[in-house]
């Protein structure tokens, strides 16, 4: 008796639609640090400083959250935490070792499986960008040179930023969560701690009138930040391109 297998039979029935891949959240502090993002991975704004878009055929959230803890924390409340294939705090961080330079991508992988995490190396090896697995720690502030130095050696941290570790606990072990960084800032250098109060053009005249003296300092991080997140945005794309 012949056996009919299954994919063998002719049917005149519509092939069955592609599920749609499960959608990927990056974070990111400042305009200057999602806008750039936003830019490489040609995203559209979806308002409130949000960006939307597909990477690879797969939709890619981007949400500015502000700077630090409390910010981040309040904005991402609004969104469902385990909607989400992966969830990636993205943008600048501060060396806290001597090998790890300004424009090296920094990655913090911690608990999270071995599929994303091997991506990660070969994007970096793929697009020659010096790249480094390691610690990120929290802090509240910009460090001065040393303190980065005393914290690298006793917290064994490879680098440092204000929201990274926000992001995790607002994922609560539901969803994967990657730190993916770039550094701003060499072990040996300090930036300027004096900042405008907001991003709007006023915050900005305001800022430039009252803080003259900081301004060349400003100009400086300013440049170091834009060369460094357009490293970040063509890492980032390739690494989504091959999830």
């Amino acid at each position: 008796m012949a056996i009919l297998m299954e994919d063998s039979i002719e049917t005149d029935a519509a092939p069955r639609a592609a599920l749609p891949k499960t959608p990927i959240l990056i974070t990111a502090a400042t305009r200057w640090e999602a806008g750039p993002l936003a830019k490489a991975l040609k995203l559209e704004s979806s308002g409130d400083g949000g960006y939307e878009g597909l990477v690879g055929g797969r939709r890619v959230v981007l949400v500015k959250t502000g700077i630090g803890a409390k910010t981040t924390t309040d904005k991402l409340n609004g969104l469902n935490g385990s909607e989400w294939l992966l969830v990636i705090s993205a943008g600048l961080c501060g060396s806290m070792q001597k090998d790890v330079r300004h424009g090296h991508v920094i990655a913090d992988v911690r608990e999270v499986e071995f599929d994303f995490v091997g991506l990660l190396r070969e994007t970096a090896q793929r697009l020659e960008i010096p790249f480094h697995f390691g610690k990120i720690l929290h802090t509240n502030i910009v460090l001065k040179p040393d303190a980065k130095l005393a914290l690298g050696v006793e917290q064994r941290a490879i680098a440092c930023d204000m929201e990274t570790a926000a992001v995790r606990r607002w994922t609560d072990g539901k969803t994967p969560a990657i730190a993916v960084r770039v550094v701003l800032d060499d072990l040996d250098e300090e930036i300027t701690t004096t900042f405008p109060e907001g991003e709007d053009a006023l915050s900005l005249a305001r800022f430039a009138r009252d803080n003259a003296a900081s301004l060349p300092a400003l100009i400086r991080t300013g440049f170091r930040s834009s060369r460094a997140m357009k490293t970040l945005g063509k890492f980032l794309t390739a690494y989504l391109e091959t999830l």
